[in-house]
C-alpha cells in the first residue's frame, strides 16, 4: 500500500506539469498525419483522373451516381478515382476534439470509413478533471483519434461497382474517355491543316479574272465610256454544301450517369466521328477544284453620275485559269450634270475670249501688252467677280480653268441633276462673261461681254457630242452686239 502511494506520490509531479502544460496550451487541433496505402484498384487505367461519387443509397448499399473529370465536381459523397479505385477524399489521420461535424469530414463519428480511437490525453489520464498551476479546477475536454478504414472502404467500392455496372465497363469507361479526347485534339491539328490548305486554294482562286460582257439600253445617249462594269458586279463563294458543324472541346462526354456513362461515352465517340469525317470531307472538296461556282449580285442604284438599273446572271462559273465571261444587262436611266457651261466665243479687234470644256482662253489679237483687270461670271441669277490681273504679251493666248473664275453659288446653279432628253428638252439657262481689259498704249480700260439664254438639252449634246446641236438662231459673226460699239460676238455652236 505505502509501496502504491509512493510510486503515485513519485509519478504525481510529472502528471501534474504535463497536465498544466495542456492547461496553458491552445486547444488541440488536427493534426495531419499520412496514412500510407495501397491503392485498392491495383493498378491505374488512363492518364487522365476519372472520379466517380460514392453514395450510401436508401436501405445502407452503395452505388457510383456520377462520374466525373474532377472530384469538385460532387457536392457530397465520397469521390473515388475510377483510374485506380482509390480514394479522393482525405484519408489521413485526424487528433480530434469533441464538437458537430459533417458527416464526411474525417472527424466525424459517422464517418463510414474512419475507425475511432483514444486521443493522446486521455491515453494519459483517464478524466475530465486536473490541478492547474494556480491549484484551481481545470476541466480538460476529452479528445480522439480517427483513421482510414482502408477494407470498408474496399468493400464499399466493390459493391458499388456492381450496383452500378462499372465492375463491367470501368475499363471501357476510361478508355473511351481518353480516346475522345486524343480524337479531339487529333482532329482540330488535322481540321486545321484542312482550313488553311482550303483558304490558300480560296486565295488563288478568288483571284478571278472577269470579262464583263455589256449590253446598254436606255439613254445610251448619256453615255461616254466611263463606267468600270467590273464595279458593277459583287461575286461570292456559292459551296454549295453548307458547311458541316463539329464540336471539338475536351470532355464533353463528363460529367454523366453512372450507370448510362459507357453508353454516353459511345454515342459521343461515334458522333465525334461522323462530325469529323464529314468536315474533312467538306474542306477537301472545298480545296480540289480548279473552278469555283459563284453567286452574282448587280449594283441597281448608280455609278458615277448615272442612275442605272442591271441585270445579271444569279451564279456564275468561274476559274483562275482564264477570264471569266460575264455577260450583263445595263439601263441608263438618268444622269447628273455639274458646271455645264456652253460653248462660248466672245470676240472684238484686241481680245478673244473661248469657254469650251469648263476652260476659258484668253488671247491678245494685237502687237502690244494687253491687261485683263477684271472678269464676271453670270449664270442665270447667280454673278461672281474676280480680280485678276493677267497680263497678256502680243499674240499670246492664255487658258484657264473656269473653276478659276466660278463660286459656290455658281457651281450649284451650274448643276443639273437626274437629267433626260425630255428633261433638258424644256429646261433653259442664261450663261454670260464679261471681261474689263486696257492695252499699254492706251490708259482707258475697255469691256467686252455678252450674255445669252441657252437650251440645256442642245448644250448637253454639244458637251458629249461637240457640234451636234445648233441653236434655232445663231448670230452672224459680224453682227454688232446691241449693247456694245466695238464688240462683236460668235454665239454657241
Amino acid at each position: 500500500m505505502n509501496m502504491k502511494r509512493n510510486l503515485m506520490r513519485s509519478s504525481a509531479p510529472a502528471l501534474l506539469a504535463l497536465l498544466c502544460a495542456a492547461c496553458g496550451s491552445n486547444p488541440p487541433q488536427d493534426s495531419v498525419v499520412p496514412l500510407a496505402t495501397e491503392p485498392a484498384g491495383g493498378g491505374y487505367l488512363g492518364s487522365s483522373p476519372v472520379y466517380a461519387n460514392l453514395i450510401s443509397e436508401r436501405g445502407g448499399s452503395w452505388a457510383f451516381t456520377t462520374v466525373a473529370g474532377s472530384e469538385s465536381d460532387f457536392e457530397k459523397g465520397y469521390p473515388v478515382r475510377l483510374n485506380d479505385l482509390s480514394p479522393a477524399f482525405d484519408t489521413r489521420v485526424a487528433e480530434c476534439m469533441p464538437q458537430v461535424y459533417p458527416e464526411g469530414h474525417r472527424c466525424s463519428p459517422t464517418h463510414p470509413f474512419r475507425d475511432k480511437d483514444s486521443g493522446m490525453l486521455d491515453k494519459i489520464i483517464n478524466g475530465s478533471i486536473a490541478v492547474g498551476t494556480a491549484g484551481k479546477v481545470t476541466n480538460i475536454k476529452q479528445t480522439y483519434e480517427t483513421a482510414f478504414n482502408e477494407a470498408d472502404f474496399n468493400r464499399a467500392v466493390d459493391e458499388a461497382l456492381v450496383n452500378t455496372g462499372l465492375d463491367v465497363n470501368r475499363r471501357q469507361l476510361i478508355a473511351l474517355v481518353e480516346q475522345y479526347d486524343s480524337a479531339v485534339s487529333e482532329a482540330r491539328l488535322e481540321l486545321s491543316e484542312l482550313t488553311m490548305q482550303m483558304s490558300e486554294t480560296r486565295n488563288r482562286a478568288d483571284r478571278v479574272e472577269l470579262e464583263v460582257q455589256p449590253t446598254m439600253s436606255g439613254l445610251t445617249e448619256y453615255y461616254q465610256d466611263d463606267i468600270d462594269f467590273t464595279q458593277l458586279v459583287d461575286l461570292s463563294v456559292a459551296d454549295g454544301v453548307e458547311k458541316p458543324a463539329v464540336s471539338l472541346e475536351k470532355n464533353t462526354i463528363l460529367p454523366c450517369d453512372a450507370r448510362r456513362c459507357a453508353a454516353k461515352a459511345e454515342s459521343a465517340m461515334a458522333s465525334l466521328q461522323r462530325e469529323v469525317h464529314a468536315q474533312k470531307e467538306w474542306l477537301v472538296e472545298m480545296t480540289e477544284p480548279n473552278t469555283r461556282l459563284y453567286n452574282v449580285h448587280c449594283e441597281n442604284v448608280s455609278y458615277g453620275n448615272y442612275l442605272i438599273n442591271t441585270e445579271c446572271p444569279t451564279q456564275v462559273v468561274a476559274s483562275a485559269e482564264s477570264p471569266t465571261k460575264l455577260p450583263i444587262s445595263v439601263t441608263i436611266l438618268s444622269r447628273d450634270f455639274g458646271q455645264l457651261y456652253p460653248k462660248f466665243d466672245l470676240v472684238d479687234d484686241h481680245l478673244r475670249i473661248t469657254i469650251e470644256e469648263r476652260s476659258v482662253t484668253f488671247s491678245n489679237l494685237t502687237a502690244e501688252y494687253l491687261t485683263l483687270t477684271a472678269e464676271t461670271l453670270y449664270y442665270n441669277s447667280k454673278t461672281h467677280n474676280t480680280e485678276l490681273p493677267i497680263d497678256l504679251p502680243p499674240g499670246i493666248s492664255v487658258v484657264k480653268d473656269m473653276r478659276e473664275f466660278a463660286s459656290q453659288e455658281t457651281d450649284i446653279e451650274s448643276g443639273y441633276r437626274q437629267m433626260t432628253p425630255d428633261k433638258a428638252a424644256g429646261t433653259s439657262f442664261q450663261f454670260g462673261f464679261a471681261v474689263r481689259y486696257r492695252l499699254a498704249s492706251q490708259p482707258e480700260e475697255q469691256t467686252l461681254h455678252d450674255l445669252q439664254t441657252y437650251n440645256v438639252g442642245c448644250v448637253i449634246d454639244n458637251t458629249l457630242r461637240p457640234g451636234s446641236c445648233r441653236p434655232t438662231r445663231v448670230a452672224d459673226a459680224n453682227e454688232p452686239h446691241p449693247n456694245q460699239t466695238e464688240a462683236s460676238r460668235v454665239g454657241p455652236m
